[in-house]
C-alpha cells in the first residue's frame, strides 16, 4: 500500500474592523475570536488553506474557506484581503515567506526587511506568525477613513492531517510582528 504524502497546511485566522467598533461594545466579540480553529473539512490536496475571517460588517461570525492553496479562487473571493504570506514544499520539508501587506494603504510601521524565506520547518514543525496593520481606505485620498486588521496564520507540515490537527499544534517558532495600530 503506497503511503499518503504529507500535507502543507496554512491556517490564516483574521479579523477586520473599523473606528466604529474599535473600542466599542463590537471590540469584546472580536478579540474573543479564537487564534486557531479546527478544520471544517479535510479535502485530500496535497496543499490545504483554512482562512477563517471574522469581519465587522459581518458582526464578526466567523466565515470558514478550505481550499487546496493552488486555487485560482483565493484570488477572487470576497472580501478582499491582503496575500502576503508565501509557503511552500522544499524537498522533506517546507518554507515561508511573508511580504508587506498592501503597501500602498499600510500607515503602521512594517518590519523594513524580512528574511526570505522567514521559516524552514521539516515534517511535524509548526509556525506561528501574528501581524497586525492600520490601512487608509483609499489608496488616492478619496476616503479618508482607516480599516484595522489582525492575522494569526498557523503553518505546518503533517502525515496524517485531522480536523483537529491546528487544535494540537505547538508552534517551534512564533514570529510575533504585532504592532500599535491605534
Amino acid at each position: 500500500m503506497k503511503k499518503a504524502a504529507p500535507v502543507l497546511m496554512i491556517q490564516d485566522v483574521w479579523s477586520r474592523w473599523t473606528k466604529a467598533s474599535r473600542a466599542a461594545a463590537d471590540a469584546g466579540t472580536r478579540l474573543a475570536l479564537p487564534r486557531v480553529h479546527a478544520l471544517p473539512l479535510l479535502s485530500g490536496e496535497a496543499t490545504i488553506r483554512h482562512e477563517v475571517a471574522a469581519l465587522e460588517d459581518e458582526g464578526f461570525e466567523p466565515r470558514h474557506l478550505v481550499r487546496s492553496m493552488e486555487d485560482p479562487a483565493w484570488a477572487h473571493d470576497r472580501p478582499a484581503r491582503p496575500d502576503n504570506l508565501k509557503a511552500w514544499r522544499t524537498g522533506d520539508g517546507f518554507a515561508v515567506s511573508l511580504f508587506h501587506p498592501w503597501e500602498s494603504m499600510l500607515r503602521t510601521k512594517w518590519p523594513a526587511w524580512l528574511a526570505s524565506p522567514l521559516f524552514e520547518g521539516k515534517l511535524g514543525d509548526a509556525v506561528r506568525i501574528d501581524w497586525n496593520g492600520r490601512f487608509r481606505a483609499s489608496v488616492f485620498g478619496a476616503n479618508r477613513s482607516y480599516f484595522y486588521e489582525e492575522h494569526t496564520i498557523w503553518v505546518t507540515l503533517q502525515a496524517a492531517p485531522t480536523g483537529a490537527t491546528f487544535l494540537t499544534l505547538e508552534p517551534i517558532k512564533h514570529i510575533d510582528l504585532r504592532t500599535r495600530i491605534y
